[in-house]
């Protein structure tokens, strides 16, 4: 019995790590297919299509007459949109793109039990931001102790050197002093 139970916590314990991971990447697979041979056959209707341009500047570029097939994809405002066709007309690329909304629901649920497995909060971008710089941020303030009347600190690189200097040696962060001039 506690052979099983402990395979099993160990099979939860990788999916959880890894297996999770490779089970999105699969579905995304299997959905960019689909989506593929969908656009291969020509299922889709002109109006849905989405007109992006982007500006270059090669010289001796010829206009082309028609659009060709192209494949990859684009991810606009959390959207990802799937390339479709192409063509250049003056100094400008003409991508026509179409939604991809089945893998746009993929990554979103990703993300959202991503979120959920790391404790993370849903939909706060900025404790997001703060998380990633103190995260890789090449200076750090983590203090000791406080006892009243004196304060210590410990600094810290992030270059894997720790450097322990007290707190009143180190530059107060506030307003600088005005200029008497």
């Amino acid at each position: 019995m506690k052979k099983t139970a402990a395979i099993f916590l160990l099979m939860l314990f990788l999916f959880n790590t890894v297996g999770y991971r490779l089970f999105i990447s699969f579905m995304e697979n299997e959905t960019d297919e689909t989506f593929t041979e969908w656009l291969d056959k020509g299922d889709y209707n002109d109006k849905d299509l989405v007109a992006v341009k982007v500006p270059i500047n090669l010289p001796y570029q010829n206009n082309w007459s028609s659009y060709e097939r192209i494949n990859g994809q684009l991810k606009l405002n959390g959207q990802v949109y799937k390339y479709v066709k192409r063509k250049v007309y003056n100094d400008t690329m003409i991508y026509l793109c179409i939604r991809h909304d089945s893998k746009t629901i993929i990554e979103q649920k990703a993300h959202d039990y991503l979120g959920k497995v790391n404790d993370l909060p849903a939909n706060d971008n900025a404790k997001k931001t703060d998380a990633l710089k103190q995260l890789f941020s090449d200076y750090n303030m983590h203090p000791v102790f406080n006892v009243p009347g004196i304060s210590s600190g410990v600094h810290s690189h992030n270059l894997y050197l720790n450097i322990y200097l007290p707190d009143h040696l180190t530059l107060k962060q506030g307003q600088p002093p005005k200029s008497i001039a």
